[in-house]
């Protein structure tokens, strides 16, 4: 069997930087962390629209050698705008040619860990059929929740053939929560017995408490992600109105992101007169991140469904309780020692909980919260446990 060292691991993310997917990024330098030699092989999808003429005379490959220990492969992808299926077609042909040139380069790896089925654990699976690679598909993706007309639109008739193909061709499917696992099951019933969880991981390191205790007014709560519908800043913005109305203490919000909806969403806040109690930041770095949740009394998301939802262990591993909606991911962590949970889309049920959290905040521990998001959710435990799954399918293989 192979040691730890030995170990080759090809990551393959549906999604890359710059566009997205940092956490693919710091998930596959934990295992390097952990022991594992990793090589990245993304193709970054970037739109026409940004195409120059001299991008024609550019390699459209580079290799990078980062400092944490990984070996990033990088290659463009150019996407059509309006033509879903075509650039689906177009990727997944354009990584597996990407993948013969890598295995020429750098040989087979031991095992392929694709994030998400749409549509790296496809290429994965094309390459097991054809190179003998095994490999496994973590799935991130909130939509396989299913549990809401705006989870169905997100699949079209033709994925299913598809994404039981990858699904059924892995050694095994991980998803970061249990909520994924039925509707993962009715695509694939071949690949039911070999799914299991591991939770996203957080860099415990990176988000900690303040140095300093926060000023008891005003009260902030901090909210973050992308401003799209699903995520449900709306009903945010509306139970924040109710709390204002019954609680005459000093609140804030501050609505970190960036989307589609940031300019209804402003001015719905303005329609509710809360202009000078809600701040929109914009689109925050990963330092900026970790400074508005040292300045928040508590985090609070309202998601319609999520599969995880790393953001929630940011904050508790900065100390913060927590308010989430039960949509999917969230339920499997949150307890009541680290926060509350309600219903999606219902603004009353949120503006109680928020309510309820500041008037007991007294009894939230910020070292209990954090100790609990460094042993479920640090670097080294979830590392680990890749580390020890991929041992076993390495030594399968052997046999």
């Amino acid at each position: 069997m192979a040691s730890e060292k030995e170990i080759k691991v090809l990551v393959i993310p549906s999604w890359y930087p710059p566009n997205g997917g940092y956490f693919f990024r710091e998930h596959a330098i934990a295992l390097a962390e952990a022991g594992a030699r990793v090589n990245v092989l993304a193709g970054i999808h970037t739109s026409l629209r940004t195409l120059r003429p001299a991008d024609f005379f550019k390699s459209r490959t580079r290799h990078c050698i980062s400092s944490e220990g990984i070996t990033e492969h990088l290659r463009k992808y150019w996407i059509k705008p309006f033509s879903n299926k075509p650039n689906f077609h177009g990727w997944v042909n354009m990584m597996l040619r990407f993948y013969k040139s890598h295995q020429k380069l750098y040989g087979k790896p031991d095992i392929i860990l694709a994030h998400s089925s749409i549509w790296a654990g496809l290429v994965a699976a094309f390459i097991r059929e054809k190179y003998g690679v095994p490999y496994v598909i973590t799935e991130h993706r909130s939509r396989f929740i299913y549990n809401s007309e705006e989870a169905m639109r997100m699949f079209e008739p033709w994925f299913f053939p598809y994404l039981q193909t990858a699904f059924e061709g892995a050694e095994n499917v991980i998803t970061v929560s249990d909520a994924l696992q039925p509707f993962i099951k009715q695509i694939a019933p071949g690949a039911a017995e070999r799914m299991i969880s591991i939770p996203n991981m957080v860099d415990t390191d990176f988000f900690v408490p303040p140095s300093q205790p926060l000023p008891q007014k005003p009260f902030t709560f901090f909210s973050l992600a992308n401003l799209i519908p699903l995520k449900g800043m709306d009903t945010l913005i509306e139970a924040f109105a109710l709390l204002l109305s019954r609680q005459k203490a000093d609140f804030r919000l501050v609505i970190g992101g960036d989307g589609l909806e940031r300019g209804k969403l402003e001015q719905l806040a303005e329609r509710r007169n809360l202009h000078n109690k809600i701040t929109f930041v914009g689109k925050l770095d990963r330092e900026q991140v970790a400074a508005y949740l040292q300045q928040a009394h508590a985090f609070v998301l309202a998601s319609h469904f999520e599969a995880f939802g790393v953001v929630y262990i940011e904050a508790m591993a900065s100390g913060l309780p927590v308010i989430a909606t039960r949509a999917g991911g969230p339920e499997s962590f949150i307890r009541e020692s680290e926060g509350l949970l309600v219903e999606p889309q219902n603004p009353e049920t949120l503006a109680i909980a928020m309510e309820k959290l500041f008037e007991n905040y007294h009894a939230y521990d910020p070292a209990a919260i954090r100790q609990h998001a460094t042993a479920e959710f640090g670097r080294e435990s979830v590392a680990r446990q890749y580390i020890e799954l991929f041992k076993e399918i390495i030594k399968k293989q052997t046999r």
